[in-house]
């Protein structure tokens, strides 16, 4: 039989930055609770800071995605 004895496994690094990576999100959810006024163009609303975060991360994926469409579009077009 191949392979290493049960004893000496490799350390799970995944599950550890898994690990990691959710107690970090743990910790800007409790961090950010607190309310900011933003002013949208047409009207004002007051949100707690994470959805402020999570607002400007869609906005920036979306706009990433979408610029990341139009560019394919137009190189595929020119050649």
């Amino acid at each position: 039989m191949e392979g290493r004895p049960p004893a000496q496994r490799d350390t799970p690094w995944r599950l550890i930055v898994f690990g990691a990576l959710a107690i970090y999100a743990v910790l800007i959810a409790l961090l950010n609770k607190e309310q900011v006024d933003i002013s949208f163009v047409f009207f004002s609303t007051k949100i707690s800071k994470l959805v402020l975060i999570i607002l400007c991360l869609g906005i920036g994926f979306a706009t990433g995605f979408l610029f990341d469409g139009w560019r394919r579009r137009r190189r595929s077009s020119v050649q």
